[in-house]
């Protein structure tokens, strides 16, 4: 029988698939093995041994034309890794792998939004500067993109 670092019975020992629960009692997180960026957010799925395509279903390439919209896209990519790693880490605490990536990834972000704020206005509104720009700039619909 295996258990947990608060004696919690873990897993039935006749499964196959126990030596994840021994790396963990062993400090060995699973090793982290991500797509980039942009294929992820295509996908849907930061990971891809977690990835199962649907039927004959291919992801498009995502196009942007404007820098406003390529800003816009690395937010959006950043902040769905940073999800994904987030429910992973919830899963998998102890990897330190995934966690400096997470870390980077946030900072990243945090980058990201500041420089679009510093060029389109806010993003969200707890980015609002000292005047009330919330709705002064153009809206995703009137520029004919995202």
């Amino acid at each position: 029988m295996l258990f947990d670092k608060n004696g919690f019975y873990m897993i039935e020992p006749q499964e196959k698939d126990y030596d994840f629960a021994l790396d963990i009692i062993n400090g060995k997180g699973p090793s982290l093995e991500i797509y980039d960026l942009d294929e992820a957010l295509e996908k849907g799925n930061l990971f891809p041994k977690l990835y199962t395509p649907y039927k004959n279903y291919k992801p498009g390439k995502l196009k942007v034309f404007t820098e406003r919209e390529r800003m816009l896209l690395n937010i959006q990519m950043l902040e769905f890794s940073i999800t994904d790693l987030n429910l992973y880490l919830d899963m998998h605490p102890e990897d330190k792998d995934a966690y400096r990536v997470f870390k980077s990834y946030v900072e990243e972000c945090k980058k990201a939004k500041k420089e679009f704020t510093n060029i389109f206005g806010p993003l969200t509104l707890d980015n609002l500067t000292d005047e009330y720009e919330w709705s002064m700039g153009p809206w995703p619909w009137e520029e004919g993109g995202m």
